[in-house]
């Protein structure tokens, strides 16, 4: 049973589409949709135009886009602007949005919105979740349907540590399976090669970080794997016929450079293999809006999640 708004961990205040209006813009709007009315979301969608002209097309192919994807309850807000895809990044990012969802076409796709010039910029100031709707994804025929197994991996560092917080809260809300893998790449420099005694470490670990809401962890399955990271959560996911891949990732921010756990990292190859959207939630570098945020999400207050996605890029 579909559990009520008030008793959700995290909830969504605001549901923001950017799009180009390319290929992948239906399905992304479905998605987009989907999440909002579950989430009882406002709806908004973003284009950044080349011109006048083009910004008057666009209005017309949003208009449309709203209409054929039978959305029109939901009420969706439209806007569009004569500016750069950075400029426009940069103006939903004053709606202080929690979470910017990326869909993109093929593995150019990702790569082309990270290191563009001036989106490479925009994007290094990100300091909200990212959920990517690679190429590999394709919206089922009812996509209103609530997440029921959430695969959260975890390297135990603290960098996963905020992401611990959403997988958890997530899997509460919509009452699904959640599963913890870490995956020892290394093991001469990983804990004990006792698969038990590895499972209990993990499972300590997420109970000593989950902030007081232990109860979230409640039935969770704890799963040690060795090998390839990016590899054996594609396979975890696979296996269980995952709904939401949730990683933990270096903020966009960071010193170690812009979007560096993309290129070529583990998160990037996710990403780009994953048959189901992945959220990567970069740890907080800072206090301030970020870290509000998850504090007041444990505490049941309303929490704004914003969904980005780029449409056709690739």
């Amino acid at each position: 049973m579909t559990m009520n708004l008030s008793q959700r961990l995290i909830q969504c205040k605001r549901i923001a589409v950017l799009t180009d209006l390319g290929s992948d813009s239906e399905k992304t709007a479905l998605y987009a949709s989907s999440l909002a009315r579950w989430y009882g979301s406002e709806l908004s969608f973003f284009h950044a135009a080349s011109g006048s002209a083009s910004k008057r097309d666009a209005e017309e192919k949003l208009k449309s886009l709203i209409n054929k994807t039978n959305i029109q309850d939901l009420a969706p807000k439209v806007v569009t602007r004569e500016a750069s895809v950075g400029t426009i990044l940069e103006e939903v990012d004053e709606y202080r949005p929690s979470l910017l969802v990326l869909a993109t076409h093929g593995r150019k796709g990702i790569r082309k919105w990270l290191v563009g010039s001036v989106v490479e910029e925009a994007f290094r100031k990100v300091q909200w979740p990212v959920l990517v709707l690679g190429p590999e994804f394709s919206i089922a025929a009812t996509p209103q349907k609530q997440f029921e197994q959430i695969l959260y991996s975890t390297d135990l560092s603290p960098v996963s540590v905020t992401a611990l917080q959403y997988a958890a809260g997530i899997a509460h809300d919509h009452e699904a399976q959640l599963t913890a893998l870490y995956v020892e790449s290394d093991p001469e420099l990983g804990f004990s090669f006792d698969r038990a005694m590895a499972q209990q470490r993990m499972q300590d670990w997420m109970q000593d970080h989950i902030n007081g809401s232990s109860t979230a962890l409640t039935g969770a399955h704890y799963v040690v794997e060795f090998g390839k990271p990016e590899t054996k959560i594609i396979e975890a996911a696979m296996e269980r016929k995952t709904d939401l891949v949730v990683l933990g990732a270096r903020g966009l921010g960071a010193v170690s450079g812009p979007a560096s756990h993309f290129l070529g990292g583990t998160a990037y190859e996710v990403c780009c293999s994953s048959r189901c959207p992945v959220l990567i939630v970069p740890q907080p570098l800072r206090t301030g809006p970020f870290g509000d945020l998850i504090t007041s999400a444990w505490h049941g207050t309303l929490v704004s999640v914003m969904l980005v996605t780029a449409g056709h890029v690739g």
